[in-house]
């Protein structure tokens, strides 16, 4: 009697000891599963943003001509915003040009905007890259435009927000084309991210570039680290 309880005492803790591993092994998978989907929950999948307060969740058309900006500490007046002027002596860019392709380039190494419309380039301009935030280089297209809205982010003396920021035009998450009121710095970054003009320049472009309609998608988008004299659109790293 005394060999069989010991071997069924024998038996009970091999049991244990292989139920214990059993538990010890599923939670470790279970606790790597969980740090891998968490991980690339908040290292991948989150979309980066230029304006870290808005991102693509509640980007929305807005008009407040009653506010006050703040912009490095400063307070800024933004322009008066009148829907009803708009369309006074309005010139469209490449009205008089032959009809082909839209395409913008933004050459990061010289600060500069391209328009083209087929093989014509119409507009050649200074603009605003990201010092506070890199501009994303890639190929993309414009996915809505607002005539005006409020951009606001950063955190202590980096912290901004700019209400009636004009001719805006998204095209990847909430990195955009938009007029900059705050600084009169151009061919120099200075954004967290957007593409920066001065207000007559990208009243201009947000006149002449479309959105998407139906299937058919905005104005083609290339934002390169250079582009050369043969129009060749270097990207270093592209984030598509």
């Amino acid at each position: 009697m005394a060999k069989k309880s010991h071997r069924q005492k024998t038996n009970k803790s091999r049991k244990k000891t292989i139920g214990y591993h059993l538990r010890v092994y599923f939670l470790s998978i279970f606790a790597g599963v969980a740090v891998f989907i968490a991980g690339n929950y908040f290292f991948n999948s989150q979309p980066i943003c230029a304006n870290s307060k808005t991102c693509t969740t509640d980007l929305s058309f807005s008009i407040d001509n009653d506010a006050t900006g703040i912009f490095q500490g400063r307070t800024i007046i933004p322009p008066k915003i009148n829907l009803a002027l708009d369309n006074s002596n309005l010139s469209i860019l490449g009205a008089d040009t032959p009809s082909g392709e839209k395409h913008i380039y933004v050459d990061l190494s010289n600060q500069t905007i391209y328009a083209f419309q087929g093989k014509t380039q119409i507009m050649k301009t200074l603009i605003s890259s990201g010092k506070w935030g890199k501009t994303p280089v890639g190929n993309f297209n414009i996915w809505t435009k607002l005539r005006s809205t409020r951009m606001a982010g950063g955190v202590g003396a980096d912290a901004y927000s700019l209400p009636n920021v004009p001719y805006v035009m998204y095209f990847f998450h909430d990195f955009g084309f938009h007029g900059a009121y705050w600084h009169n710095n151009f061919g120099h970054p200075m954004s967290h991210g957007c593409v920066n003009m001065r207000i007559v320049d990208a009243r201009d472009l947000f006149n002449w570039a479309d959105g998407p309609s139906g299937s058919q998608k905005g104005t083609p988008v290339s934002v390169c680290n250079s582009l050369t004299e043969d129009g060749n659109c270097v990207q270093k790293n592209p984030v598509n």
